[in-house]
């Protein structure tokens, strides 16, 4: 890439209004590229949604002034679109469309709306092949191939200067506002979208960003497309097959993650987040899926090994077929030497999906489903007899295929009592295909001293299916159950319920009989408060304590009244109780002030001598554009709860 300067050639672009900026060495000879810290230069937004500020960049001795406004997702972002110079007064407002930029590219001429400055064909390939000496066109190709169409999804467009450009990582025009200033991730414009409620054209101009309708312009043909009714941003994260993700608004409508063409001219919209923003991920990271390959970890499970070896799992769940080899859905076991500061991967399970880590009798067990419904999801269990490097294969009835069917669970407990082994399950075959309706609760058992892949061991209760007469007609499923023993010794299923409360979270009591084949629930009694309890727990008993012990999304009262509590697990807290119905909240583990792109969720754990040990599905920022969103996880992560016990002395 040429990296000499040269006066930038105004009138090549016919008086096009162009910016200069770190990221345009045409320009670096005329421009001073702004410290966002300098009050003369910044002042931000007042903490309040809609609140209004701005902040300078200087071209051609032009001071250029962006007005900023705080959004309803508590960022700073443009109130304007890059190249405009004023915030719009309708959706259509025409001074106020900006430029349009291909994706990757700098400002190097070809983004000008007006006149548009065109060149048919694409004679490079990708940002760090284009000359910087000379202004640039917007390149077009009438072929298949368009500009960059050979990148991937690694791709990025977050380089800071042109020293930075290479030939993935193209130069963000965000850069000219500051050095806290980029382009949004496509995550971002979805918490934004979500956060103003925007459904359409008409409301993303209504929302406190002033959104247009600019249109775009072709990067097949050169022609303008849609100006006026729809707008086109573009986000900073790349897909497949040569292709980057934008937000589309269009009339009825938001396709908020479109993969379009690289050589498509879409509008930009920055924002003060800071290209190097993301924080440290809490606990310790075992893996790791970017949000945009599509594919999410899923169903966390730990145990300590005599040896004293961790052993953790997950799988994987997502679009990308990659969740799924050959179709089938597979689990992922890794194990840490050193007491969780480090992991390695192990080896891979195919056929085994929402699955827990459980030891019996000094034997490493896993036990879950198949996978999807689409086949049936049948029940599942392997044993290990070497330390987890090694696997049985279930295959049939005797060797680990315990049931057919469609059944639904997650990592939940498994207890010995009254001579059996338990363990909670849901199948999916009740009176509604709705989620949460569709689970019916049961419980598994067998002997105790039985052979545990032997189908024939293991008993199943009567499912208990959804009653739409619950909680005065405001119950919507039960499901991820949990084999706990209560003081009195009864065994019971305490599961997780699903409502839309946006304030109250409840578990059930299921009563299992000794003999484990019956189920028997009273709407009247068995519906209790419980923290977290709208999303799935973990329930063991501590005889130490003489207390039952959880790490569950409690919502604190500040995330109240906001959005129903499932979709609340921003926060992670160490609770118990003495008898399962009266709860504390002893200690907050993991919290982040967002709720939409964070999570600390499907917790298992262990206890540890006086710790608890726990892997989490969390949703976190990866400097890879973060999390889809608070539910579909990028991380597996390990934690340590250190003096557990002494927790609720200190609260």
């Amino acid at each position: 890439m040429k990296r000499n300067l040269s006066t930038f050639l105004l009138a090549a672009l016919s008086g096009a209004s162009i910016l200069g900026w770190s990221c345009n060495t045409i320009l670096s000879q005329e421009v001073q590229p702004l410290d966002s810290t300098t009050s003369s230069m910044e002042l931000l937004p007042g903490t309040a949604v809609g609140d209004v500020g701005w902040v300078k960049t200087i071209a051609h001795g032009d001071t250029i002034t962006y007005t900023t406004v705080r959004a309803a997702d508590q960022q700073v972002w443009l109130q304007h679109n890059l190249g405009s110079r004023q915030v719009a007064i309708a959706s259509d407002d025409t001074s106020a469309y900006g430029d349009l930029y291909q994706w990757g590219r700098s400002s190097d001429g070809h983004q000008v709306r007006n006149p548009v400055y065109q060149a048919a064909g694409v004679p490079y390939a990708d940002p760090a092949a284009i000359p910087i000496a000379t202004p640039q066109p917007f390149f077009y190709n009438a072929l298949p191939h368009t500009w960059w169409a050979t990148g991937t999804v690694t791709d990025r467009w977050a380089a800071v200067s042109p020293q930075t450009v290479s030939s993935t990582n193209g130069c963000d025009p965000c850069r000219a506002l500051g050095p806290e200033w980029r382009l949004p991730y496509n995550t971002e414009w979805g918490r934004l979208i979500k956060t103003e409620s925007i459904g359409n054209a008409a409301q993303a101009f209504l929302s406190n960003l002033k959104i247009v309708a600019g249109g775009h312009i072709n990067g097949v043909n050169g022609a303008f497309f849609r100006i006026g009714t729809r707008g086109y941003y573009w986000s900073g994260t790349a897909s497949s097959d040569g292709k980057a993700i934008a937000t589309h608004f269009w009339e009825s409508s938001v396709l908020p993650s479109n993969a379009d063409i690289r050589g498509n001219g879409f509008s930009v919209r920055c924002l003060r987040a800071g290209i190097d923003s993301e924080t440290a991920v809490p606990g310790t990271v075992i893996a790791h899926t970017p949000a945009y390959k599509r594919i999410y970890i899923g169903s966390p499970s730990i145990v300590k090994l005599a040896n004293g070896d961790l052993i953790a799992s997950n799988d994987f769940f997502g679009p990308n077929s990659e969740a799924r080899p050959d179709g089938k859905s597979f689990t992922r076991i890794y194990r840490s030497t050193d007491q969780g500061n480090h992991w390695s991967v192990v080896t891979d399970l195919s056929g085994q999906f929402m699955s827990g880590l459980f030891l019996h009798q000094g034997t490493l067990y896993i036990m879950g489903v198949s996978g999807g419904y689409s086949n049936g999801n049948q029940v599942v269990i392997r044993k290990s007899i070497d330390n987890g490097n090694t696997w049985s294969l279930p295959t049939g009835d005797h060797n680990g295929l315990l049931r057919s069917g469609k059944y639904h669970t997650a990592p939940t407990p498994v207890v010995v009592h009254g001579g059996r082994i338990w363990r909670a399950m849901e199948d999916a075959l009740g009176p509604s295909t709705v989620f949460a309706k569709q689970y019916r609760a049961l419980m598994m058992s067998a002997p105790a001293n039985s052979d545990l892949l032997d189908s024939s061991s293991w008993i199943v209760s009567n499912p208990l299916a959804h009653d739409p007469t619950y909680m005065n007609g405001y119950f919507w499923g039960w499901l991820e159950g949990n084999a706990v023993v209560s003081a009195a010794g009864q065994l019971l299923n305490v599961l997780r319920v699903h409502t839309f409360s946006k304030n109250r979270e409840q578990a059930a009591f299921v009563q299992v009989s000794s003999d484990g084949t019956t189920s028997t629930f009273n709407p009247s009694s068995g519906f209790s408060d419980m923290p977290g309890s709208m999303k799935k727990f973990t329930i063991r008993y501590d005889a130490t304590s003489n207390r039952y012990w959880t790490l569950a999304n409690y919502v604190p009262n500040q995330f109240h009244s906001i959005v129903p509590l499932d979709q609340i697990r921003n926060t992670l807290a160490l609770c118990s109780s003495a008898d399962l119905i009266s709860w504390s909240v002893d200690s907050v583990i993991v919290q982040h002030p967002d709720i939409y792109l964070h999570g600390y969720q499907y917790v298992d754990w262990q206890f540890d001598g006086a710790d608890i040990i726990a892997v989490s599905r969390t949703s976190h920022e990866d400097g890879q554009g973060g999390a889809a969103n608070h539910h579909d996880a990028n991380y597996l992560t390990f934690h340590r709860v250190s003096n557990f016990r002494t927790t609720r002395n200190n609260n």
